[in-house]
Parts: C-alpha cells; structure tokens; sequence
C-alpha cells in the first residue's frame, strides 16, 4: 500500500511539473489571502487574469517563509490547460527526484503485484 501511494504521489508531482515547464505561463500575481497555521506553515491565495482573460485566484504553498505578504505582487507559473496547476517558479518541480521515484516505486509495486498473485 505504501508503495502504491509513493507511486501515485511522484508520479502526479511529475506531471504536474512537467506540465508547467512545457506550456506554463509565468505572470504577475497579486497576495489576497494568507492562511497560516499552528506549525507557521502558511498558504497564500493568489490572484492574476490568465491569457485568455479569465480572472483566477488559486492556493500556492506550503511555505515556511512566504514569498509575499497580503497585498503583495509575484510571479507565478500556471498552466492553460489545467487552471488548478499553478506554482512560484522557484517550486516548479525539475522531475531529479520525482521521475526516479516514480520508476523505482512503480518496479517495486509490479513486483509486488506479481510475487501476490503468481508468487511462492
């Protein structure tokens, strides 16, 4: 099971990164919101207008020191394809770790599978 969740874990954050180093589109976003809690752990909520003139406010974070305060203008990474991908480009995932992740995850898993039902 735990494999199981390691694999679709890095294989989302793999796609999702992918996805806005393909096609992301870097734009100027506005702070409205920041919601911390107990641990400081804070998320912000962000405002910008996409290229096609849609006007979005989606969550970025975790951050343990926030890069804006309310009020605040940064860039940040969306994809037109999937308005819910968005990130700071300092958070936009490379793949280093979670492409080998996925792979070492996923032989682990199909192995598993295998020695369940054709195993000794």
């Amino acid at each position: 099971m735990l494999t199981a969740l390691a694999f679709w874990f890095s294989t989302t954050v793999f796609r999702r990164g992918r996805a806005l180093r393909k096609r992301g589109v870097r734009i100027a976003a506005k702070c409205v919101n920041r919601e911390r809690d107990a641990k400081g752990i804070s998320n912000l909520t962000m405002q910008f207008t996409a290229e096609d003139g849609r006007k979005l406010q989606v969550k970025v974070g975790p951050f343990r020191k926030p890069p804006a305060l309310v009020g605040g203008i940064i860039d940040v990474v969306y994809d037109p394809a999937d308005l819910s991908n968005v990130e700071i480009p300092g958070n936009v995932m490379t793949g280093r770790m979670s492409l080998p992740t996925a792979v070492l995850s996923g032989l682990v898993l199909a192995f598993s599978l295998l020695m369940l039902f054709f195993g000794a």
